[in-house]
């Protein structure tokens, strides 16, 4: 591995270290860490049509707990449900995204 490679995932684990968020895989019930960042409405829009639920991306470090995330799992984090729409694994990319959408009580 590059130095700046290193450097690089030395960062996003001191980082996940401070901003991350236990998350648990509702199908597997494994918690893995993840940052969790919000979308904005106009991302929203643009990616998903209108939609006034919330949405996030997960920014995993974990490669073995990302792997066991496959479409349509459910997941929990910060006292809310989460259905994962989208995976972008690039193997360059030192965390694997998701991003998911929160179930509200009327999509049950």
């Amino acid at each position: 591995m590059s130095e700046i490679r290193n450097a690089i995932t030395a960062a996003i684990a001191d980082r996940e270290s401070v901003f991350s968020d236990a998350v648990v895989n509702v199908r597997t019930a494994r918690t893995f860490f993840a940052e969790i960042q919000p979308i904005k409405d106009i991302e929203l829009n643009a990616a998903f049509g209108r939609d006034a639920r919330e949405s996030v991306t997960f920014h995993v470090r974990d490669r073995a707990a990302a792997a066991e995330l496959v479409l349509n799992d459910t997941v929990t984090a910060l006292g809310a449900t989460y259905k994962i729409l989208r995976r972008s694994d690039n193997p360059i990319s030192i965390q694997v995204e998701f991003g998911a959408m929160k179930v509200t009580a009327k999509d049950t």
